[in-house]
């Protein structure tokens, strides 16, 4: 068996509303085209009510807004993405199994992941999607062990909730320079003038996103090492 991993591009009412927005990004829960479900998330409030005035035009209802405005969610009663580009149904057709959630971003770019029962690349199936679909990248990776558990153990909210926008792109900036690689290639300083604040605020930024994000994954990774749960926190071990 092997997880396919697939990024595309095509005329999906959902996403295509993302392509003026590049800072803005969507996950997306439907049910075999039916009831769906939209988590928008934007730092600019304008871009994102745009966003979510074209989901209102095409029949959607935003039931959650986030406290700071930054992201809300809306619901569906139908699935517009399956019914127009058929990505999911056309790739189950072939043998494989979708993994919701669906993620959008990138100025409409859409990442999907698939179960297959088979081994090797199955590229020949992506000859079976309509013409308007165009696929930007696939990774295939054989399923080596039993590992649903653990993937789909630790929710990324609770590993994010912490970080602040700020505390993130520092923590960005640093993985796409390289910073974690041996040997490092970058130091904090350059990293500090990408983002033209000083190297003791990058820094300080840094340390923080890195202390919340291992803080929060200390439950998870002490339940893959021992299997029992991490001690609460102020508690001795």
């Amino acid at each position: 068996m092997q997880l396919i991993r697939l990024t595309i591009r095509h005329p999906c009412p959902y996403s295509t509303p993302l392509a003026a927005s590049p800072e803005s990004h969507v996950t997306h829960l439907c049910h075999r085209a039916q009831e769906t479900l939209l988590e928008v998330h934007g730092e600019d409030p304008a871009a994102l009510e745009r966003i979510l005035q074209e989901y209102s035009r095409q029949g959607g209802e935003p039931i959650v807004r986030g406290e700071e405005t930054s992201a809300s969610l809306v619901r569906f009663p139908s699935c517009s993405c399956c019914r127009s580009g058929r990505v999911i149904p056309i790739l189950e057709a072939e043998g494989l199994l979708y993994l919701p959630p669906s993620a959008y971003g990138k100025g409409g770019e859409e990442v999907y992941q698939f179960l297959s029962p088979t081994s090797g690349t199955d590229r020949h199936l992506l000859d079976r999607l309509p013409e308007n679909v165009t696929v930007v990248a696939m990774a295939v990776r054989p399923l080596d062990e039993l590992e649903f558990e653990n993937g789909f153990l630790v929710p990324m909210g609770a590993l994010f909730q912490e970080v602040t926008p700020r505390q993130r792109q520092a923590l960005v900036t640093a993985v796409r320079h390289g910073y974690y690689r041996i040997p490092r290639p970058i130091t904090t300083a350059e990293l500090a003038a990408k983002m033209d604040i000083s190297r003791e605020a990058f820094e300080t930024l840094l340390r923080k996103a890195e202390n919340k994000l291992v803080t929060a994954m200390l439950p998870y990774l002490v339940l893959g090492e021992t299997g029992e749960p991490a001690p609460p926190k102020d508690q001795p071990e």
